[in-house]
């Protein structure tokens, strides 16, 4: 009897540590197929520069700097909802928080805003097209320089 609930034991710790190991190499599997796009991105009067990694379960995770405050970042986990749209859970260091919906504009590029919006956020677009996309505040404009976007 001691010896059924001892292989009972093993077999239930071997199963745990299996099921372990595919769930590691399942998100292994994840990053290494994940595309990575540059992200822009307007948070108040702020803009952040950063990346979006794309998964191939429809998922992502978007995360963003600020260059000249150091210590403001946002992160956000991606996620479709449709064909070519879906929600981008964000957080920031400053405290501000929203669900923001995107549109996809490729299989590797999106824009989320809304006019007039405190948050908008860019992928895949190199400065000049995500300008296009990209909410300033009232009374400001978004200037191109070289690979770079500030607000005027």
């Amino acid at each position: 009897m001691k010896s059924t609930a001892h292989t009972r034991s093993v077999l239930l710790l071997a199963g745990a540590l299996l099921l372990g190991g595919c769930a590691a190499v399942n998100d292994a599997t994840m990053r290494a197929l994940a595309t990575s796009a540059p992200a822009l991105a307007l948070v108040g009067e702020r803009v952040l520069t950063g990346e979006m990694l794309l998964y191939t379960d429809r998922s992502g995770k978007l995360q963003l700097r600020s260059e000249n405050e150091p210590t403001l970042n946002c992160m956000g986990a991606l996620r479709y909802t449709a064909t070519s749209s879906g929600t981008v859970n964000l957080s920031c260091s400053d405290g501000r928080q929203a669900q923001l919906p995107f549109t996809a504009l490729g299989e590797t590029s999106g824009y989320s805003g809304t006019a007039g919006g405190p948050i908008s956020f860019t992928y895949g677009l190199a400065p000049e097209s995500a300008r296009a996309w990209l909410t300033p505040p009232p009374g400001k404009r978004l200037v191109v320089s070289g690979d770079n976007l500030h607000l005027e």
